[in-house]
């Protein structure tokens, strides 16, 4: 199925392939993105927003070298007391977090004109491969960077024979 690009022939049909292909490989993408997203969320509390204009993000990198699966998350102003990770008996990393708002602290001399910066809670979840060792996890966390390390394990055999007596 995987066949080497440079082997096929140029020709307006086949670039016309390829990029369909790339293009419903991205949405196909977009679309595990959006489910792992959905599938990780917690019921909102009664009488919360559905929807905020700025509501919190997470924003994270997942890369893998030969040793660990590394995944840095962008977290501003959240302190570390602020965040949790889980892991899933499906092999998911669930990671948490919370940022307060500035203006519950506020005083009755303070007015605020603008408040652009979110806050609340927020959520993703991250499903890693059979080779994650999800026993092995470290975490630590920067000026707002959260830093999770996931060693390596080999992968589970997939088949296991069962001897008949």
């Amino acid at each position: 199925a995987n066949k080497d690009v440079n082997a096929l022939p140029n020709t307006p049909t086949t670039q016309s392939r390829l990029a369909h292909r790339a293009s419903m490989l991205a949405l196909r993408q977009n679309f595990d993105n959006l489910f792992d997203e959905l599938l990780a969320l917690e019921p909102l509390p009664a009488g919360a927003p559905r929807a905020a204009a700025h509501a919190p993000t997470m924003a994270l990198d997942l890369s893998e070298d030969e040793k660990a699966f590394k995944i840095h998350v962008d977290l501003p102003g959240v302190p570390k007391e602020a965040v949790t990770i889980d892991v899933t008996q499906k092999g998911a990393l669930v990671i948490k977090a919370e940022r307060k708002s500035m203006t519950e602290e506020k005083d009755e001399t303070t007015h605020y004109h603008r408040v652009e910066r979110s806050y609340g809670a927020v959520q993703r979840s991250v499903r890693l491969p059979d080779t994650a060792n999800l026993e092995a996890v470290q975490a630590s966390m920067d000026q707002g960077v959260l830093e999770i390390l996931v060693e390596k394990r080999e992968p589970p055999t997939k088949m296991k024979r069962i001897a008949i007596a």
